[in-house]
């Protein structure tokens, strides 16, 4: 089957992948119609299992996005295979994955068996690793692809700058109206590893992509967002941004190390700003309010994530010429109308006194 995929032409691979997006997007929205169905069902006639009924309608999700997610992955690579993009960039963005993922596991099992000293210290070595890793990372990224070694960014102090400054701000709202208090639990981990595994199959669920990069899909931001509603900014910060990494490894578009981070860790680290509103005593008692606001907040700042980047680095695609500002906001609004989708769902949601319920359950 892999010799096969890769005999196709790359763009025989992009219709395949793309019916296979199609057929996913109805076949997700046939699931999602059955089990609400079966979901009413069950709470008007046994009440009493409708809590059981929600587990394992969240099992059905999760093995039909696991599944979606290992057929698509595997036809995006085939395509990057035939395009030639699987380079020393893929290995060394998937060593990073892997790295957060080995520390991820092996710190959760010393937690677990109550190592406190011997966690402490593997956490100060995972951490140093880490960064060391995403520097290197950083300076050993091509700044262009090939086709494009005489493109620079544009005004590139400038870019530093409003890019550390979006950095320290996502931080500083992430740390000051976090409500969340104690430490990772398991429960906390195994909830991240679900919504980011709905969130990423979900974003193969496209009803429209641009032609340089950026999609409308169906609700592929919300389970990061409800999961940092639920579990607080930060955690919901961390989350996004391996959320982000993943994004990057399954379409990478690489032009210019800081464009990788404002495109994507930055950006989709930037929705776990959905959860500062909860516990504000404003809004005391309103759930779908609190998690609106903060559904809005943290479109914004990943709106404004890209924009920086449109402007900055793919400013010679604008077609507004001396417009290059405006055209970014006009081509990064995508995030926009993702945005108006999640909120119609996330309140649909929500609005719910079992979901409710399941979710003070979980807290």
């Amino acid at each position: 089957m892999g010799n096969l995929l890769l005999l196709l032409d790359k763009d025989t691979l992009k219709t395949v992948i793309e019916a296979v997006q199609t057929f996913a997007l109805f076949a997700f929205i046939a699931l999602l119609v059955v089990l609400f169905t079966a979901g009413l069902l069950v709470k008007f006639f046994a009440k009493e299992k409708f809590k059981g009924y929600l587990s394992v309608a969240l099992g059905v999700l999760l093995g039909f996005c696991a599944l979606l997610i290992a057929i698509i992955l595997y036809l995006q690579i085939s395509r990057m295979a035939v395009k030639n993009e699987i380079d020393a960039n893929f290995y060394l963005i998937l060593g990073f994955l892997c790295l957060l993922l080995i520390s991820g596991i092996t710190l959760t099992i010393l937690k677990k068996i109550q190592k406190n000293l011997a966690f402490k210290i593997l956490a100060i070595v995972f951490s140093l690793i880490i960064v060391a890793y995403a520097v290197c990372l950083i300076v050993l990224l091509p700044t262009v692809k090939n086709e494009w070694e005489n493109y620079t960014p544009n005004n590139n102090v400038l870019f530093i700058v409003l890019s550390a400054l979006l950095v320290v701000v996502i931080a500083l709202l992430s740390l000051l109206f976090d409500r969340k208090k104690g430490e990772y639990t398991t429960k906390q981990l195994s909830y991240a590893g679900v919504c980011i595994a709905l969130s990423y199959a979900l974003s193969f669920v496209k009803f429209f992509s641009l032609p340089l990069g950026g999609s409308i899909t169906l609700v592929s931001m919300l389970p990061i967002m409800i999961y940092a509603y639920i579990f607080g900014a930060k955690r919901g910060v961390l989350v996004g941004v391996i959320y982000g990494l993943l994004q990057c490894l399954q379409n990478p578009q690489i032009y210019q190390p800081l464009q990788v981070l404002l495109d994507y860790p930055i950006a989709f680290g930037a929705l776990g700003l959905a959860g500062i509103f909860k516990g504000c005593k404003l809004l005391k008692g309103k759930a779908i309010l609190e998690l609106i606001l903060g559904m809005t907040v943290a479109c914004l700042f990943r709106y404004f994530s890209h924009v920086l980047s449109g402007y900055f680095v793919f400013y010679s695609w604008a077609l507004w010429e001396g417009q290059e500002l405006l055209y970014s906001f006009a081509y990064n609004a995508f995030v926009l109308v993702d945005l108006a989708i999640d909120v119609v769902v996330g309140g649909m949601i929500f609005a719910s006194k079992s979901v409710k319920n399941y979710v003070d359950g979980i807290n």
